[in-house]
């Protein structure tokens, strides 16, 4: 409302007997009755996030009904079980390939050489490189293929990320990764990690040049993660859904 009309406005209320104007006078008239100003949530700053300590127990549900359970823990590698039966092996930066997965029509074993620990502690603008030497063996063809990478990973900024197990203040980081002879971008990958668990929450890729996501669901530390608790959290979740 502009100043003429805000006065015409008051010399009106005060005519008619109005007794509606703010205590302080004229001035705290016009004040309330001026559009308010936006208030801008103030950024979100996280402070540098150490390097995790995994526990064998600890469990995460992404989606429904994707389990992953830490089944042992070495000083430089973590011993996955998943809901199929599967056992993988990873290394203990969330952020880096699957050391070794055998999969029904293939075997995948990688090699990472450089220093991808350095990573630690996450704080933003931060980045790391990293080649990774990965060997496909198809037991179908009885065929080996090794694949040279490199990989680039920038923690790129902190976000509030929203996903079913909550809301969670996270470090968002992404991965690149490049055929060491051709330079040719083969593959990116984010992850949201929330330092208050030790976990990522989100995680994101391309699959077939199609974009992929995997949330959340729940998180159930080693001591808690009976198997009763596992079984009644993934009957919760899937009445969930609609």
């Amino acid at each position: 409302m502009r100043p003429v009309t805000a006065l015409a406005f008051v010399a009106s209320a005060l005519a008619a007997g109005c007794s509606h104007l703010p205590s302080g006078g004229l001035q705290d008239a016009l004040n309330a009755l001026a559009p308010a100003e936006p208030v801008s949530a103030p950024p979100l700053v996280l402070p540098p996030a150490p390097r995790p300590t995994a526990r064998v127990g600890d469990t995460f549900v992404f989606g429904s009904a994707s389990v992953r359970r830490v089944a042992a823990v070495s000083p430089t590698a973590l011993t996955w079980t998943t809901t199929d039966g599967q056992r993988l092996r990873t290394g203990r930066d969330f952020f880096t390939p699957v050391l070794e997965q055998t999969l029904p029509d293939r075997r995948i074993t990688s090699q990472l050489s450089g220093q991808p620990a350095d990573l630690w502690p996450l704080s933003v603008g931060k980045t790391v490189t990293f080649n990774e030497l990965r060997t496909t063996t198809l037991t179908t063809f009885n065929r080996t293929v090794q694949t040279p990478l490199r990989w680039e990973c920038e923690v790129v900024d902190v976000r509030v990320s929203q996903v079913p197990a909550g809301d969670f203040e996270t470090f968002h980081v992404s991965c690149k990764a490049y055929r060491q002879d051709f330079f040719l971008l083969l593959q990116t990958i984010t992850w949201d990690y929330a330092p208050s668990l030790g976990h990522y929450v989100r995680r994101t890729w391309y699959e077939r040049g199609r974009p992929r996501q995997s949330q959340l669901a729940a998180a159930l530390p080693g001591a808690l993660a009976t198997a009763p608790r596992v079984v009644a959290t993934l009957e919760r979740l899937q009445q969930l859904q609609p």
